[in-house]
C-alpha cells in the first residue's frame, strides 16, 4: 500500500496492565500518521486479575526476589490509574507531534475478546506483547528482528501481506512470509503469488510452515527473532492463541 491507498479509518492498539507497550503504540501511531487514520488505544483491565486481588488468600512472586506477597486490590487499582494516565499522556504527545486524532476507552474482561467485541472489519488491530521490566537491552534486540507475516493466499492474507510490507519499511527491517504449505509445490505457488500480488521491497524471506498452527509458528520464528506478527485476522480462538505465544506484538488485519 502507498499513503494514497484507501485503508481503515482507525488503527487501534490494546494494551494492558502487563501489555503495557509503548513502543507498539508510537509504531501505529506512525502508521496512523502516513495513512491519515485515527489512533484508537484500548486499555483492558483483565476481569480476572481484579477478581483474584480481591481474594483473601491470593499471592503473587516477585520475580527478581522470589519472595512472596498478598495481591493487594487497592494496590493494583493504583496501578492500573497510573498505567492509563501514562498512556493517555503518550497519546497526548503523539497527537502533537505527529497531528493525528487519538482517541483512548478503558474496557473490562479478557484482553483478546474485550478488544475484538469493539473494533470494527476494517479497523487494523495491535496487540501489545507482554512487557518485563529492566528487559530494555531485550527490546533493543528486537528492533533488529524480521517482521513476519502469514500468507496463504487468501483475499484476507493478501492485505496483511501489504500491511505487513508497509511496517516493514515504517521499521526500516527485514520481512519474513509463513506460508502454510505441505509441500514444496504448494509453497512455491504461494511464494509466486505472494510476489504477484504485493511485491516486496528489501530483505525478504519465505518459510514453509506445516501443520500451520501457533507453536509451529513460534518455533519458525524463533529462529531469526520477530519485531512484529502480522497475520489475518480469524476466529478468536486462534488470535488469542497467536496473541498469548508469540513473545512480539501481532497486529490483527
Amino acid at each position: 500500500m502507498t499513503e494514497d491507498t484507501p485503508m481503515s479509518e482507525r488503527v487501534v492498539v490494546a494494551l494492558n496492565v502487563l501489555r503495557h507497550d509503548i513502543d507498539v503504540l508510537e509504531l501505529a501511531a506512525h502508521l496512523a500518521a502516513r495513512k491519515r487514520a485515527r489512533l484508537v488505544a484500548y486499555y483492558v483491565e483483565e476481569t480476572n486479575l481484579i477478581h483474584l486481588a480481591g481474594l483473601p488468600f491470593a499471592m503473587e512472586i516477585d520475580r527478581f526476589s522470589a519472595a512472596e506477597r498478598k495481591i493487594d486490590l487497592p494496590r493494583m487499582m493504583r496501578t492500573l490509574r497510573t498505567s492509563t494516565e501514562q498512556i493517555q499522556k503518550t497519546l497526548y504527545q503523539l497527537n502533537e507531534r505527529l497531528h493525528i486524532d487519538t482517541s483512548f476507552r478503558t474496557l473490562r474482561g479478557h484482553f483478546v475478546s474485550a478488544v475484538m467485541s469493539e473494533i470494527e472489519q476494517v479497523d487494523v488491530v495491535f496487540l501489545s506483547r507482554r512487557t518485563e521490566p529492566h528487559k530494555s537491552h531485550a527490546a533493543k534486540r528486537a528492533a533488529h528482528y524480521p517482521l513476519w507475516v502469514v500468507f496463504d493466499g487468501s483475499a484476507e492474507s493478501e492485505r496483511a501481506l501489504r500491511m505487513a510490507v508497509d511496517l516493514a519499511l515504517l521499521e526500516s527491517t527485514g520481512l519474513c512470509v509463513a506460508l502454510p504449505a505441505a509441500t514444496d509445490r504448494e509453497a512455491e505457488a504461494l511464494r509466486r503469488q505472494a510476489l504477484e500480488c504485493c511485491a516486496p521491497s528489501g530483505a525478504v524471506r519465505f518459510v514453509s510452515v506445516y501443520p500451520f498452527d501457533a507453536s509451529n509458528l513460534l518455533r519458525s520464528m524463533r529462529h531469526t527473532g520477530c519485531r512484529l506478527l502480522v497475520v489475518k485476522r480469524q476466529n478468536g480462538g486462534f488470535n488469542k492463541a497467536i496473541s498469548e505465544t508469540v513473545p512480539c506484538p501481532v497486529v490483527l488485519v
